[in-house]
């Protein structure tokens, strides 16, 4: 059976953390599906932070934690198509940044230009997206408010305009997106 091979990107965002993983573990329940989970350095503290890294391990056969931009190797693959999509959700607003200005020194922002450069789609979920401010839990359960800077939601408008890259409005519109090429490649 041909699966729909699948690369998910965890930078160090904890808000829609939750929402992430959640519709990433359905996706990756489809047996037409295999997600490999990609953590940057500061995903692997956040997701362990917020008590999910037990839950992330169970869930998914492949997780790899960044050792360094190129490391493990998966840029590569994303570059030559091993990948199908390429998904980071959450992402954060130094992550949204380096990518809108070419910068690739973190395993995430990398895979994020080699994906890129070899056709693989890129879909992104930035957690700061519209000005105002907003509440979110922390991880011992908390609510705080926050507020989105101007520069952040710049950002998210350079990546917009940026080919190759699809901005998802919410992490559950990754599912219709998966859906949709899986009905199409496996039938």
């Amino acid at each position: 059976m041909t699966q729909v091979r699948l690369a998910w990107g965890i930078t160090g965002a904890g808000d829609y953390l939750h929402e992430s993983l959640s519709v990433m573990k359905k996706i990756g329940g489809d047996p037409n599906v295999e997600v490999t989970v990609l953590l940057s350095k500061s995903g692997e503290l956040v997701v362990k932070w917020y008590r999910l890294w037990d839950e992330l391990q169970a869930s998914f056969k492949k997780v790899k934690v960044e050792k360094g931009p190129n490391a493990p190797f998966v840029a590569g693959p994303l570059q030559v198509g091993y990948y199908r999509l390429f998904f980071v959700s959450p992402a954060t607003a130094n992550t949204v940044a380096k990518i809108a200005f070419g910068i690739a020194d973190t395993l995430i922002t990398n895979c994020v230009a080699q994906a890129i450069k070899g056709g693989t789609p890129v879909y992104i979920y930035p957690v700061d997206q519209e000005l105002g401010s907003r509440e979110t839990q922390i991880p011992n359960g908390n609510m705080i408010t926050i507020r989105t800077r101007r520069v952040d939601v710049e950002n998210v408008e350079r990546l917009k305009g940026m080919e190759g890259i699809t901005v998802l409005k919410h992490p559950f519109d990754i599912e219709q997106i998966v859906t949709s090429i899986v009905s199409q490649e496996v039938g």
